[in-house]
């Protein structure tokens, strides 16, 4: 399987979901790090884990004044999310990884449909007309899974929520990637869930 490497370590990604701000009362509400899911099998919150985001990479056909070319797009095949793939340097092959790996819930089908449909939108919204390549076709396809930091956490009393934190670049993650992270969990089977819905059931 290909993969981006993580580089965001989980203390370093526990630092960050646990930093003091206003939403913790800047830091007064800060938890011990002996709860993380790597030290505790206990259904307690807050807890951590790394997951793995399927994508797409569509190699997008297109012509222009400069001749015809390729523009390589990724698709995220939770949530369908579309960003011109630039990180072909770091993409590395791996028999296997740890944490959870979500499914391919966007076949490669849609993910061309997505992907030629978000870049014709960015090629529209660029300024000028000359220099404004075709969409002409699409190529290969290939796949890899991103990695990210999770973090679950009782927002209020009963209402379970999750903070997201790129494992790669060490930012944090957008609403589309939580959506994508939300929909793989909804169809998952893997011990974070089982543990949550037992939290839920003692409330």
């Amino acid at each position: 399987m290909k993969i981006i490497e993580p580089r965001v370590s989980e203390e370093s990604a526990l630092a960050f979901f646990q930093r003091r701000n206003w939403k913790n009362l800047w830091g007064l509400l800060r938890v011990s790090s002996k709860t993380r899911v790597s030290q505790s099998t206990s259904p307690r919150l807050p807890r951590t884990q790394i997951v793995w985001l399927p994508h797409h990479i569509v190699s997008i056909q297109v012509d222009s004044r400069q001749g015809p070319g390729e523009i390589d797009i990724s698709v995220e095949a939770q949530s369908g999310a579309f960003a011109i793939f630039q990180m072909h340097e770091n993409l590395e092959d791996v028999e296997s990884v740890e944490g959870e790996v979500f499914d391919f819930k966007i076949e490669e089908k849609e993910a061309i449909e997505i992907g030629r449909r978000e870049l014709l939108k960015t090629i529209l919204r660029r300024r000028g007309q000359r220099e404004k390549p075709a969409i002409v076709g699409a190529g290969k396809v290939d796949h890899f899974y991103y990695p990210f930091w999770i973090y679950y956490y009782e927002r209020r009393r009963g209402l379970l929520d999750i903070q997201v934190f790129d494992a790669a670049r060490g930012i944090k993650g957008g609403t589309r990637t939580k959506v994508g992270i939300l929909s793989g969990l909804v169809g998952s089977d893997s011990a974070a869930r089982a543990a949550l819905e037992e939290h839920q059931g003692e409330e």
